[in-house]
């Protein structure tokens, strides 16, 4: 089984407690708190350069279209690399989910033409966060784009494949849920350089059609939502009460941007 890194996991996680428990005193966040408050997870070990929406492209180099892109949070370390984009929207749609995948798809090309090799060694991870529930069609779009997605009613497919890979996650769930999550979800979860191959000595970005089908992409999210429920639960019968500790925590940090936005 392969490891989601921690620093992705660990994020994923945090913008699901975010979105679950950290109501904005109206209602539904104001989008600028909300990305205020979203970003504000990249400040974390292991991502030790960052940027923050406002900055157009990707640490100061372009797009291959010349279109100048922003993301509303960018953090890079030694290991991986996050892209953010944080909606607050009642509906959002995927069109919302195919303009964040063309941001990072032409950031990530000009990125390989200026340094080809540089480019495929690293690992940079899109990631939605959005503070409310979406529609089946955004889940199969980001899967099927390679999109993170963290929303507050479904631990995210990151966080869900790192618990997965630890000894007592058969605690919680059922063996055969978390083998069958694990053989769908590894191939999605994965960064652009896998998604987007850059072979160096030809110059080329390469695509597989080695990918889950629309059929499999459904029985990942039915997985995704069971899993869900049956880790939620799992901790209330063992009177844990580790995420709602941390989603107090970032709470404070919702308050904060709603009055500062």
């Amino acid at each position: 089984m392969s490891v989601v890194p921690r620093e992705i996991a660990g994020l994923s996680r945090d913008a699901f407690l975010l979105a679950r428990y950290a109501d904005a005193p109206t209602g539904r966040p104001d989008g600028r708190a909300w990305e205020q408050a979203a970003s504000g997870l990249l400040i974390r070990p292991g991502l030790d350069r960052r940027q923050h929406a406002g900055t157009l492209g990707l640490f100061g180099a372009g797009s291959a279209s010349g279109v100048r892109h922003e993301l509303d949070g960018v953090g890079h370390g030694h290991r991986v690399g996050i892209w953010l984009e944080c909606k607050a929207r009642a509906e959002l749609d995927k069109t919302a989910v195919a303009v964040f995948a063309f941001k990072c798809l032409d950031l990530y090309r000009q990125a390989a033409r200026d340094d080809a090799a540089a480019t495929a060694a690293a690992s940079w991870w899109p990631i939605l966060v959005s503070s409310e529930p979406v529609s089946e069609a955004v889940h199969r779009s980001c899967i099927g784009l390679g999109i993170a997605l963290c929303v507050p009613d479904r631990m995210p497919l990151p966080m869900l494949l790192r618990m997965a890979s630890r000894p007592s996650a058969d605690l919680f769930v059922d063996k055969a849920i978390l083998s069958e999550l694990v053989r769908l979800a590894e191939p999605v979860v994965t960064p652009l350089q896998t998604r987007w191959r850059i072979d160096v000595p030809t110059s080329e970005i390469r695509w597989t059609l080695h990918e889950p089908t629309a059929r499999e992409i459904g029985d990942l999210l039915f997985l995704q939502e069971q899993m869900t429920a049956d880790v939620l639960d799992g901790m209330d019968l063992r009177g844990s009460t580790a995420f709602e500790r941390i989603g107090s925590e970032l709470a404070d940090r919702m308050t904060a941007a709603c009055i500062f936005a």
